[in-house]
């Protein structure tokens, strides 16, 4: 088995299956790669119906279920449980075109290359309304370097959504950690951004390929300002959280009279991504480990 596409879910119901289904056309060899849904507590109607996707297509799809919730410890089983050399991490809201698993890996020609990631085009189930801009769009991690292959460097990493390692990376650097990314009712982010920091920490390359484009398909119910308002808000959470992490005490007090200025300044998603920021180092500024 060379290649394991890794598919984390929860509770996406009957909309999951236009991912799969995508999956299931790959033009990529069926003996050279498998589909791993990794469950993470899905109720047992939305479980029963992953379950029918591998039962139908045994050949192609493997299904397990993770019982710690959260998103990076869905990673982290999809891991344990795959069998490939080269794992690609895709959203259960993502449509692939039939060529993406070919180009995605195909900078892991390259032994240096570790880590890589490709176009993620924001795809709206509904009209979106006319204020959200450029700014908003990265916060439903649209993310797009153009149309040459790049490496990239901290802290403009591949997007969660779709990205793909070398099974040796997490041999090397361990594994995603808990603390970061969706955990129930939390917007908390940043577990893709975390993990590559560490693999070019390593002296490894991260890279861009803009040929392996997925479309995240956007639901309406995140096109409101106040999903907009948390999602600053849990951003700056998790950069207040990545920096105490990796940067250290010392840094993150140079850094507090601005941040606590800027929670009271600017626009309402700026002043919360700050006070997202500070919670964050109050909460953890005395912890002696992250998991």
């Amino acid at each position: 088995m060379k290649v394991s596409v890794i598919l984390p879910t929860k509770d996406r119901g009957p909309a999951i299956a236009e991912t799969i289904e995508s999956l299931l056309e790959l033009d990529f060899p069926v003996e050279a790669h498998e589909v791993v849904i990794v469950d993470n507590l899905s109720s047992p109607e939305n479980q029963k119906q992953l379950q029918g996707f591998a039962t139908d297509h045994s050949d192609r799809i493997k299904y397990v279920r993770e019982p710690k919730l959260g998103l990076c410890n869905a990673r982290n089983c999809g891991i344990e449980y795959s069998q490939g050399e080269i794992l690609v991490f895709l959203d259960d809201d993502a449509i692939v075109p039939k060529y993406w698993l070919t180009n995605i890996i195909k900078p892991f020609e390259d032994p240096q290359v570790f880590a890589v990631g490709g176009k993620v085009i924001a795809q709206y189930t509904t009209p979106p309304p006319d204020w959200i801009d450029k700014r908003l769009g990265m916060y439903i991690s649209n993310f797009d370097h153009g149309e040459e292959l790049l490496q990239l460097f901290y802290n403009e990493y591949p997007r969660g959504a779709n990205m793909a390692f070398r099974r040796t990376a997490f041999a090397k650097i361990g594994l995603f950690l808990d603390c970061f990314d969706r955990k129930g009712n939390s917007l908390m982010s940043y577990g893709d951004i975390e993990i590559c920091y560490r693999v070019e920490q390593a002296g490894y390359k991260v890279m861009y390929v803009p040929d392996a484009e997925i479309l995240h398909l956007i639901r309406g119910d995140r096109l409101n300002q106040e999903w907009f308002q948390r999602r600053f808000y849990w951003q700056g959470r998790s950069e207040g959280l990545f920096e105490l992490l990796h940067f250290g005490r010392k840094h993150i007090l140079k850094k507090l009279p601005n941040h606590l200025k800027q929670s009271f300044t600017g626009d309402r998603y700026d002043q919360l991504h700050h006070r997202g920021f500070m919670v964050a180092i109050l909460l953890n500024f005395f912890r002696q480990k992250f998991e």
